[in-house]
């Protein structure tokens, strides 16, 4: 979890605020907090936990179920606070909790000029040049071999927007601006993962948003982050959590992430993702090959199986769709044809992190309409070669049809 919980939980009065923030992350089961404007509240809250409690300066600090067994804290004692915990299994875990400066105040009803995005940006260049420094310093820090393999958690109050929600598909939810937040790209250029989009790849600006409803005139954003790195944690589930029966007692969502904790493998790990694009149209009939760019780019995949995939079709504008998402995405692609079709062919494709050998059709039996698998031989970084397969079995009543072209194949 990372909350900022505002002016220690006591905006709302100096017990009731705190025990509400005390019921809410029991009720989360959160097992480590990144917390934010902890101010004088937090041997309390961590008493009332169980946690131990590893704090550094009045504003950050971290809450954890297991132990702290070092401190690995980086830049000003306001702003950074970290350590390694022991997790169970003898694992670890480098854990930040951090907090943000920005310029301006750009959230507040009316003090948002979305036709100056220079003015936006400059907004939020104090959490920037922060976050630049403080990365360069836990990079340092954790720098000696002992900590080699140790995953990293960072998670605060950031105060900036992430380049991830300002995209043009989504433009429409934001003012149409679309704006490369440059604080995000920090940690997401050294190969952090942001755990919400990851686990929640559409933007939806009013889900998305950890602005709490406290403030509804307020910019609608999302300006809490969870992000990690580490080839041993992968983001299970993420929530937003901004109610409590009686008031929330922050003007900042809760963020909390599911993570699972796999050992670590020498054999290197690989995303899949599987996806019918329907040649690009939306469930809202709007036909916007960007927009399927967009959601893909956000799962962060080795190899892509696209269905339903157009090349050089009319009714999607005559454009090769798996080429054009594989220079969108920066990813090799192949192509495979079931059918010839309103000028152009129409079938499915593969997109590649990697480089593509070969690739080959595989036809199988015909159903309502032909269909093949497409095989493509792609080499690794290690010069290990695998096979990656997609299809996209035909859709009859009659099982057999499928049964037969899964033998087949």
């Amino acid at each position: 979890m990372t909350w900022n919980i505002w002016h220690g939980g006591r905006e709302d009065g100096d017990k009731v605020g705190p025990q509400r923030v005390v019921e809410i992350i029991k009720q989360s089961k959160a097992d480590v907090i990144a917390m934010q404007e902890t101010y004088g509240s937090g041997e309390w809250i961590s008493e009332q936990l169980g946690f131990h409690f590893h704090p550094r300066g009045t504003n950050v600090s971290i809450f954890s179920r297991y132990p702290v067994l070092e401190d690995v804290s980086v830049f000003e004692e306001f702003k950074c606070v970290g350590a390694i915990l022991g997790l169970p299994g003898g694992r670890k875990l480098a854990f930040y909790s951090i907090w943000l400066p920005y310029n301006k105040e750009i959230w507040e009803e009316g003090t948002r000029n979305v036709k100056d995005l220079e003015s936006m940006k400059s907004a939020c260049e104090a959490s920037r040049k922060d976050l630049a420094t403080m990365w360069a310093l836990i990079q340092q820090r954790l720098s000696d071999s002992k900590y080699d393999g140790i995953p990293i958690v960072i998670a605060g109050d950031f105060n900036s927007m992430s380049h991830l929600d300002y995209i043009e598909p989504f433009q429409e939810q934001f003012d149409g601006v679309v704006l490369d937040w440059p604080t995000s790209r920090i940690l997401t250029d050294a190969k952090f993962r942001d755990s919400w989009r990851e686990t929640h790849p559409e933007v939806e600006r009013k889900k998305d948003r950890t602005w709490t409803p406290r403030f509804p005139k307020q910019q609608q954003d999302r300006i809490d982050f969870i992000y990690y790195r580490g080839d041993c944690l992968e983001a299970r589930d993420s929530v937003i959590i901004d109610e409590h029966p009686q008031g929330f007692p922050s003007d900042h969502a809760a963020v909390v992430t599911e993570f699972s904790c796999n050992k670590e493998s020498e054999m290197q790990k690989l995303r899949v993702v599987s996806y019918n694009i329907k040649h690009g149209l939306g469930n809202d009939g709007r036909l916007d090959l960007k927009r399927t760019a967009s959601l893909l780019n956000n799962l962060s995949a080795d190899f892509i199986g696209i269905q339903e995939v157009d090349n050089k079709v009319q009714r999607s504008g005559g454009v090769d769709q798996a080429q054009t998402l594989g220079k969108s995405l920066q990813m090799h692609s192949a192509f495979g044809s079931f059918m010839d079709y309103q000028g152009g062919q129409y079938g499915l494709g593969i997109l590649s992190k990697y480089p593509i050998l070969r690739s080959h059709e595989i036809r199988l039996p015909t159903g309502d309409e032909p269909r093949v698998a497409l095989a493509c031989k792609v080499q690794l970084p290690d010069q290990r070669e695998v096979v990656v397969v997609n299809l996209h079995l035909d859709w009859v009543e009659d099982d057999k049809c499928r049964f037969m072209q899964a033998e087949t194949l």
